[in-house]
């Protein structure tokens, strides 16, 4: 269901990289970061280095010190434009330290056959880490700056975006500062704030499925059940499971579906039905008791997707999931949300001030993410559906082709995203775009000359049929003209 909408057309380039050298004024030095999440975390990381005091706040306890952390436990995949935001900060290789690459994705069928696709070139990998293992790498260097003050069980009740005032609950108490950046996830307490006090535009959508969690658990030896540097997937048409692995050699499974089919997952019968039907390899992996463990009587998680603009008004900023929820499809969100922090430091090191950096903020970033929040979309059909097809492994391999002759001019989709930053996210939907008219159009002069070459061959026989093959083709090239082209651009199209 989608809320109330209403768009302004914002012109939103990105900017090109520049230094982070320390920056700061005495009118702008307190800065409160909500939420000590992955993007929060990182955004007070980069202040911290330009000189700004930062309060970092966070509503739980401190996770480090926690057995069990709060939370759902989706393992997160890096690629460039959050690796590009460590290394903004210095740690990149403590996190790739941590983490486990992933070349392409491991496709499952039901008869429990496999085949993988690669990403990219061969030295083009994700990198999947475990959330709460990314978490305490960020926190932990947010606390290594001297000028970084953590406060955890601090539960954000209000931020008066008049006074730069943040209020907490349970008699925290309240704050003035010069800058609130909010990273306070997909349900912002702040966002919500915009929208009562401010002309704020906004939207938000729940798809029709929801997702469990499960996990695969290492061999008696400590080995993993499964090829370890594949994103794994069973695509199932409308639903799919997926894995990734970790490093102690488990994997983090999800299983993604419509809310139809966890009426069939509230028995035991349902239950084993739906994996011995769907995901019969998996029960072997996953364990039949495991299985009924922990999806008997599951209602699932909902997935929603949010746009909403500006995100700044005046000295309050949204951030990460408070700006720009997306489902998990695409594997993007943190990486989107790094990125975030990434331009604000550029915009900073452009205008020599984060007071005026927020003001050119919005105009460099809405419509960038807003395009990213409809490639996440778009990604959910590829995964649960179109790798299955035939016709995607094709295109695939058309675009890999022309990607090692025209590497600057021909860029996949996949990797303008996850392997490079030359393109800004809208830059490569509209990228895509331009492939498939290509490829359309292309499609459409081979069929021309198939069966132009399909009728000179048959004028060029003896008898009296290639006369009437060619009178009928007169008549009928139109319709059976356009039912060939239609399904060639279809196949190139996916």
């Amino acid at each position: 269901m989608t809320s109330l909408v209403s768009w302004d057309d914002v012109d939103c380039n990105e900017l090109d990289p520049s230094s982070s050298a320390k920056i700061s004024s005495t009118g702008e030095t307190s800065v409160a970061v909500i939420g000590a999440g992955l993007v929060g975390s990182l955004t007070a990381c980069m202040l911290a280095q330009r000189g700004y005091n930062v309060d970092l706040y966070e509503y739980r306890s401190d996770i480090r010190k926690q057995d069990a952390v709060q939370g759902r436990s989706i393992n997160m995949t890096i690629a460039i434009r959050g690796l590009d935001s460590l290394e903004r900060i210095g740690i990149k290789d403590t996190v790739l330290s941590k983490s486990i690459p992933l070349y392409g994705r491991m496709v499952h069928n039901i008869d429990g056959s496999t085949y993988p696709l690669p990403y990219g070139a061969k030295d083009q990998a994700t990198y999947s880490i475990s959330r709460t293992e990314m978490n305490k790498i960020l926190i932990t260097h947010a606390e290594s700056h001297r000028n970084v003050t953590m406060y955890f069980k601090h539960k954000l009740e209000k931020v008066n975006i008049k006074e730069n005032r943040v209020d907490f609950a349970g008699g925290m108490g309240s704050k003035k500062f010069d800058t609130i950046i909010s990273a306070d996830g997909s349900y912002s307490k702040t966002r919500a704030q915009f929208l009562r006090d401010t002309t704020f535009n906004f939207s938000q959508e729940y798809i029709d499925a929801l997702y469990i969690e499960l996990s695969i658990l290492p061999d008696k030896e400590g080995k993993s059940k499964m090829p370890l540097n594949y994103l794994h997937v069973w695509p199932r048409g409308n639903f799919m499971l997926l894995g990734l692995p970790n490093q102690d050699m488990s994997w983090t499974m999800s299983l993604f579906g419509p809310k139809s089919i966890y009426s069939e997952l509230q028995t035991k019968e349902g239950v084993l039905g739906v994996f011995r039907k769907y995901f019969p390899d998996a029960i072997e992996l996953i364990e039949e008791e495991r299985i009924l463990e922990l999806c008997l009587g599951s209602k699932g998680y909902p997935m929603v997707s949010v746009k909403c603009s500006p995100h700044v008004i005046n000295s309050t900023m949204l951030i990460g999931d408070a700006a720009h929820a997306m489902v998990p499809f695409y594997g993007e969100g943190m990486n989107c949300g790094f990125e975030d922090a990434l331009v604000l430091d550029d915009l900073i090191s452009e205008h020599k001030s984060l007071n005026t950096a927020l003001q050119h903020y919005s105009q460099s970033r809405c419509e960038d993410v807003h395009a990213m929040c409809d490639l996440a979309m778009y990604n959910y059909v590829v995964i649960r559906d179109l790798v299955q097809l035939p016709s995607f492994r094709f295109r695939k391999a058309v675009d890999n082709l022309l990607h090692t002759l025209f590497p600057n001019r021909w860029i996949p989709l996949y990797t303008s995203i996850r392997f490079q930053r030359k393109l800004t996210y809208k830059e490569c939907m509209d990228n895509k775009k331009w492939q498939d008219e290509v490829l359309a159009t292309a499609g459409k002069y081979l069929a021309q000359a198939i069966l132009a070459g399909g009728f000179y061959y048959s004028a060029t026989r003896e008898g009296g049929w290639a006369k009437i093959g060619l009178a009928w083709a007169g008549n009928r090239m139109g319709n059976t003209g356009e039912m060939v082209l239609g399904g060639i651009r279809g196949y190139f199209s996916v």
